[in-house]
């Protein structure tokens, strides 16, 4: 069995662009989807336009994430390295543990 970070690497992108659409997207970027067709679609425009770089760093407890948004707007978040390590049922399983756990960091 795969842990959730193998799935993570295998099918990621989608898995992290939703999580972060989740976490960063407005009120009005529900319209991605509209016009996009799909949700899964949408999420990936949105992502496109919005999100510049995203930058992961490691450390013995955590995942963490830095987004740099295209209109300037910097974001971190984190995940546990113990959620990481968990060997879910299948990707959709990861993908909704990924999307559990996921924190933001407060900005100063």
């Amino acid at each position: 069995m795969k842990t959730m970070n193998e799935y993570l690497k295998e099918e990621g992108s989608l898995a992290l662009n939703l999580a972060f659409y989740k976490k960063f997207s407005n009120i009005g970027d529900n319209v991605y989807t509209e016009i996009c067709g799909g949700f899964i679609e949408g999420v990936y425009q949105w992502s496109m336009h919005n999100i510049y770089n995203v930058t992961e760093s490691n450390n013995k407890k955590y995942t963490g994430f830095t987004l740099e948004f295209s209109n300037g707007y910097t974001a971190r978040c984190y995940i546990e390295n113990w959620v990481m390590n968990i060997k879910p049922k299948n990707w959709k399983h990861a993908k909704n543990l990924f999307n559990k756990y996921l924190k933001v960091c407060p900005q100063k």
